[in-house]
C-alpha cells in the first residue's frame, strides 16, 4: 500500500469500527495501540481476495466487551460459545463495512468466512508494517483490536470518489 492508499483504508477501517459499535449502542473511542490483554480474548480472523487487494482482518476483543455488544442475552448452556460465534461475525459484519467503504474507490473482494478462537495475549504477526497495520479501540466493558493486513496491486488508483454508490446500507435487509 501506498500511503494515500493506507491513509484511505486506515481512515475507513476506523470509521467501520466505531459505526459497528454504535449500531450495537456502545460507544469506543480510538487509542494508541495497547498490548494484548491479559485476561481471556476472543479473536476471529476472516480472508478476503479480489482482483486488485487480498489480505486478512483479525478482530481481538475482551469477553466483556463481545458481552456487551452482544444483541441478545447471553446463553446460560454455552456463553463462551455464543461469545466466540458473536466475535467471528462481528469481524464479518466490520469486513462487510469496509468492503462498503472502498466500494466508493471501485475496488471489490470476496470475503471469505471467518475462523474463530480464544486465549490469552493474543499476538498475531502480519506481513510488514507497509502492508499491515493494528487499530485499538477502548469502550466501557475492555479493549478491541482490530490487525487489517491487506496488499494493493501497485498501480490501483485511488483518486476514484464514487458519489452514487448503490450499495444496500449496512442493517438493512434486501429482498429480491
Amino acid at each position: 500500500m501506498d500511503s494515500e492508499q493506507r491513509a484511505f483504508v486506515e481512515n475507513a477501517l476506523t470509521a467501520s469500527v466505531v459505526e459497528l459499535f454504535a449500531s450495537y449502542g456502545v460507544q469506543c473511542t480510538a487509542e494508541a495501540q495497547s498490548a494484548p490483554a491479559a485476561d481471556a480474548e476472543l479473536s476471529s480472523i476472516i480472508g478476503f481476495r479480489g482482483k486488485d487487494l487480498r489480505g486478512g482482518l483479525a478482530f481481538v476483543v475482551t469477553s466483556d466487551l463481545a458481552a456487551e455488544l452482544l444483541p441478545v442475552s447471553r446463553s446460560p448452556e454455552q456463553p463462551e460459545l455464543q461469545l466466540r460465534d458473536w466475535s467471528a461475525e462481528m469481524s464479518n459484519q466490520l469486513l462487510g463495512r469496509l468492503k462498503n467503504k472502498l466500494a466508493a474507490k471501485a475496488i471489490d473482494f470476496k470475503v471469505g468466512s471467518p475462523a474463530c478462537f480464544t486465549g490469552r495475549s493474543i499476538r498475531l504477526v502480519f506481513m510488514p508494517a507497509r502492508e499491515s497495520f493494528t487499530l485499538t479501540f477502548r469502550a466501557s466493558a475492555g479493549t478491541a483490536r482490530i490487525h487489517l493486513d491487506c496488499s494493493i496491486r501497485e498501480g490501483v488508483p485511488f483518486d476514484l470518489d464514487i458519489q452514487d454508490l448503490r450499495i444496500v446500507a449496512e442493517g438493512d435487509v434486501l429482498l429480491f
